[in-house]
């Protein structure tokens, strides 16, 4: 889309394909104050009419735990982050203050956190800004899995399996039954884990092996990227890695089906070094430019400038189409082609000449200083490594390997065969050739297929290791129930070179173990001289570091290398292997299907979640369900509506979903999320959605030909949030837009490019001309009035925010059917707009703006209050008095940004599924606890501002700009939040808030909102 021209041609951003072309509707919903689903469905799902599972109300809490003897203390000695500051290793560290919160450093899947814990429970987990791969970041499923250590449906016992069914035991029991069959099946031993990073761990298992007689260890992921892109790099360069990519150091980037700032490798870290580039607050005068191909849209894509929408199978042929062009341009491809041409390769495709030679253009000119990135489950085709040997040739001939491609600090060594190591289990089974078998977080019954129940019985005895029953642990002979990643121990290297400690905030919860001391324990009680896996960790790096000291100071930091201490260098480039380029065949037509992660979900670990399951997709905005997406196209030429239920058959599999049509798909394209379908993950996640992993082929999870796909004539209402508390601009909606943009080549010629015209009267002050709205404010906040800035250059749309403050405030989910009403009760939202043209999917763009409570200073709300429960600070706040509502929602009504929130059910109280033990102690002590009929909303994170003031006026001195960080600012890995004083002119959401960038969302209603939006700057192609 030409952006230059957006606003002179009154191009609308709009939210949703369904109401796109109703004009009259949109006014409607627009206009209403409270949201209320259209559908008659919801009426019968009510009424019980409907057969569909009625949703508990999840993760509330009733009173917080007060009293400190009911939590046991740790008993190894783990050092806070923040609180060690002695240096004297026979100190004593008195670092726990009753009622204040302390840090522990440690590690979640492979990314640097902090703990927040108070009283010996943990609370909030934070991005680690000493951590050189996190760097502060922590997206939300790191977020939300505070929520799984408090989790009521994990196993409280190890069990012994009796006919599918757990019965609990006891670890002395346990223990016997592993150890006698360990005896009686020398040799035979083999324990499969997921893929490892964390080299205590596979020291563990290797000594447990050689104890018991030897044995294999198997690692095994159906959804790891790392397996496919090492293959390609051994082919390519004979030498099997995954580099690290620089994605911060690349003027152009094309993924092709790469989430990459989701579930591809190392996702929080890549979306800080992509939004690098996309910050124009220091000065910066240029952006990046990103091109997407994607067969499904995702959360990475939808940040894209250009997206090619492709269909899932041709994944191989467009960088093929590439590689012809950059061949026109003088790249060395010809001996990749095998003849195709940029026109045939098009046509092909059914994506534009213009748009191929475009990207190519871009990527040449810019040789060095571009990425060309592949991977994730969606291009996990039969030509998935051809894909990974072509991404590298492009890489080699634009000159960026060993630049953006870093591959002499790569983040892992070796080959990884993750799939060949499946099949071999399987074989080995088959074949009785193994005796005990371990599993260990891998869940081979709902990902690999019922088939594994049978397989698993070839076994003499299966121990399954996992926090709960799961659908691997039912088909097993033994539950050894394991531990939270917050009440264990351990270390991680996720990039080569890089270490980081793990270490528990609490002690277990429950009867549980470490899979790792299950180990020892199953050996007999020690391995390597060590009777604990916290000894073994603390001995082994005590001898690596040379001191107790070195190693506490480990613990205190989380890492052996600091954010400010990794330096990103270039190294040379290597040879390309020609003959690894295969001759790509012809695609075959048809409807093809594409299987993908969600951002949220994944590959089903997450189904348990409620934080989760409610968090709406950055894309789709549909929570709770899995669905058929499709084109508008496509959905045109078969009469398909969105919630039609459907029923889609490849060839030896089919499955029933409802459809939901997604804008920016190719028209021959289908998507369907896995992780759902779970028949044995707990109350909340059992039974939402469908497994769609039973339509993967040997291991392929894309370009599955669609055989047929046919209306069943039933609906069923996905929750989705698209229409929910939708703004009005007014009536003339495309003079004032809500999410306002430019180009670069307009930004560098006037930074105010792209703002609408103001409409707030100007007055005459001190000689000046300056907006009536704030130059004679009401009340003069002498001291501290505090803003927000947001970046929408900066903003990915990935929901972190949504879940950091859901964490922090105490603010509960509701449920498939209360979203479905519009009740659902998140602070923030982040509002998604389209750009472009529907059925010209090329033309497509996205665009994310974050609304949450903007601090009104003549708000609306509080004039229509009677009994002052929503009153302004002296501060600027718009504060909520919690035991003063009674209700009325009249300040909803009268809030034009709908984003407060009525508290319809008990969600904490009266028993209902929230306050079930463990689950309130994961309950922000800090934050009130609201009830049935009240109204709630972000309060700038008020608790925290209160908190850091106390401090500095104990240190006699005001707050430091950037002292006060809101939940949703500190987990922000694009770093678009800022927040502060902006009585300070000095600080940055002053400079930002007065700059040129800035606007206020529907200011024209002279409520004078205190969140200001920076404008969407965007490269042009």
């Amino acid at each position: 889309m030409d952006q230059k021209n957006f606003q002179k041609e009154k191009k609308a951003h709009w939210i949703s394909y369904d109401l796109r072309d109703k004009d009259e509707e949109v006014k409607e919903m627009q206009k209403a104050e409270f949201f209320t689903s259209p559908d008659p469905l919801i009426a019968r799902i009510k009424s019980g009419e409907f057969d569909r599972k009625s949703f508990l109300k999840l993760m509330g809490a009733g009173v917080a735990m007060t009293s400190l003897n009911c939590i046991r203390k740790p008993v190894e000695k783990i050092v806070p982050y923040v609180d060690l500051n002695k240096t004297d290793e026979n100190a004593q560290y008195d670092f726990v203050k009753h009622g204040h919160s302390y840090y522990y450093a440690s590690v979640y899947a492979g990314t640097g956190i902090l703990v927040k814990a108070r009283d010996g429970r943990p609370l909030k987990l934070e991005g680690n800004p000493e951590h050189p791969v996190s760097q502060g970041a922590l997206g939300a499923a790191g977020q939300a899995s505070i929520f799984d250590l408090y989790d009521p449906d994990r196993s409280q016992n190890p069990a012994l399996i009796e006919g599918g069914i757990p019965v609990n035991s006891d670890w002395s029991a346990v223990d016997a039954k592993v150890k006698a069959a360990l005896a009686a099946n020398k040799g035979k031993t083999v324990v499969v884990t997921k893929p490892l990073d964390s080299p205590s761990t596979k020291s563990v298992i290797g000594d447990f092996l050689r104890t018991v007689g030897g044995g294999k260890h198997y690692e095994i992921s159906l959804t790891s990227a790392e397996e496919i892109v090492s293959k390609g790099q051994a082919a390519s360069y004979g030498k099997a890695l995954v580099p690290n990519y620089h994605f911060d150091l690349a003027n152009v980037i094309l993924s092709i089906d790469c989430d990459f700032m989701g579930n591809w490798l190392s996702g929080e870290e890549h979306q800080k070094d992509f939004s690098k580039r996309r910050n124009l607050r220091n000065g910066a005068q240029d952006v990046n430019l990103y091109i997407a191909a994607e067969s499904v849209p995702t959360m990475s894509g939808s940040n894209a400038e250009l997206r090619l929408p492709i269909r899932p199978g041709d994944q191989t042929k467009l960088a093929l189409a590439i590689a012809a062009a950059l061949g026109e341009l003088g790249a060395n491809t010809k001996d990749a082609l095998n003849g195709a041409t940029v026109a045939s390769l098009s046509s092909e495709l059914g994506v534009s000449e213009e748009n191929i030679r475009k990207t190519a253009k871009a990527l040449w000119s810019n040789k060095g200083k571009s990425l060309v990135v592949a991977g994730s489950l969606a291009a996990t085709t039969k030509d998935a490594v051809d894909l990974q040997i072509l991404v590298n040739l492009l890489n080699s001939v634009l000159e960026n390997d060993g630049k953006t491609v870093d591959h002499s600090n790569p983040k892992k060594e070796g080959a990884a065969d993750y799939s060949g190591n499946l099949k071999s289990l399987a074989a080995e089974l088959k074949t009785t050739k193994v005796g005990v078998l371990f599993v260990n977080d891998v869940n081979l019954v709902y990902q690999a297929g019922e088939e594994w129940k049978n397989l698993l019985h070839q076994a003499a005895l299966v121990v399954s290791l996992s926090d709960r029953p799961d659908e691997t642990a039912l088909a097993s002979n033994v539950l050894a129930t394991t531990t939270h990643f917050l009440e264990s121990w351990g270390d991680a290297e996720v990039t080569k070179g890089i270490f980081s400690i793990q270490q528990p905030a609490i002690r277990p919860l429950f009867n549980s173990r470490s899979f790792e001391d299950s180990l020892i324990a199953f050996a007999g009680g020690s391995l390597g001289g060590e009777t604990s896996f916290y000894e073994y960790v603390k001995n082994s790096w005590v001898k690596k570091l040379g001191s107790k000291q070195k190693w506490e100071e480990l613990l205190r930091v989380g890492t052996t290398v600091r954010a400010s201490e990794r330096k990103k260098t270039t190294g040379p480039s290597r040879n390309f292997n020609r003959s690894a380029l295969k001759k790509i065949g012809a695609s075959t037509p048809g409807l093809k299907l594409a299987l993908y992660e969600t951002t949220a979900i994944g590959d089903g670990r997450a189904a348990n979640n409620a934080q989760l399951q409610e968090l709406p997709d950055p894309v789709t905005k549909l929570t709770w369900d899995n669905c058929i997406l499709l084109s508008p196209a496509l959905a045109k030429e078969k009469g398909i509506s969105s919630n039609d239920v459907l029923i889609l058959k490849t060839g030896n599999q089919s499955i029933e979903l409802p459809a939901q049509i997604q804008p920016g798909m190719h028209k021959d394209s289908i998507g369907i999320a896995v992780g759902y379908g779970r028949t044995s993950a707990g109350a909340v996640g059992t039974g939402v959605g469908k497994n769609a992993y039973v339509l993967s082929e040997g291991g392929v999870y894309s370009g599955i030909a669609v055989t047929s796909l046919e209306k069943t004539g039933k609906k069923y209402k996905l929750a989705t949030t698209q229409h929910h508390h939708m703004l009005s601009p007014g009536f003339n909606y495309p003079d004032r837009p809500l999410v306002q943009s430019a180009s670069i080549e307009e930004y560098r010629k006037n930074p105010a490019a792209g703002k609408a015209p103001s409409e707030i009267p100007k007055i005459l002050k001190d000689g000046k001309l300056v907006d009536a709205v704030g130059a004679n404010p009401t009340y003069p906040y002498p001291g501290y009035k505090w803003g927000m800035s947001i970046d929408l250059s900066a903003c990915t749309g990935c929901g972190s925010c949504v879940i950091a403050c859901q964490v922090e405030n105490n603010v509960p989910v509701v449920g498939r059917d209360e979203v479905r009403v519009g009740r659902e009760m998140h602070w923030l939202r982040i509002d998604r707009y389209y750009i472009g043209n529907p059925d010209e999917p090329e033309t497509l763009q996205v665009a994310h703006q974050p609304m949450l409570c903007q601090h009104c200073d003549n708000a609306p709300c509080e004039t229509v209050c009677p009994v002052l429960a929503t009153v302004h600070s002296s501060e600027g706040i718009n504060d909520m008095v919690y035991n003063r509502c009674v209700g009325t929602r009249y300040c909803s009504n009268n809030c034009p940004y709908k984003v407060r929130r009525f508290n319809w059910m008990q969600h904490w109280y009266n028993g209902a599924e929230g306050s079930k033990a463990p689950r309130y102690l994961g309950l922000n002590p800090e934050v009130a606890v609201r009830g049935r009929g009240v109204m709630e909303k972000c309060n700038f994170c008020s608790h925290k501002i209160a908190e850091a003031k106390i401090a500095a006026k104990n240190e006699g001195r005001v707050l430091k700009d950037g002292e006060v960080k809101t939940a949703c600012q500190q987990s922000c890995a694009a770093d678009a939040i800022s927040f502060g004083n902006t009585n300070d002119k000095t600080s940055e959401v002053a400079k930002l808030s007065s700059g040129p960038r800035s606007y206020r969302v529907l200011e024209y209603l002279n409520v004078g909102p205190q969140v200001a939006y920076l404008t969407r700057v965007r490269s042009s192609i």
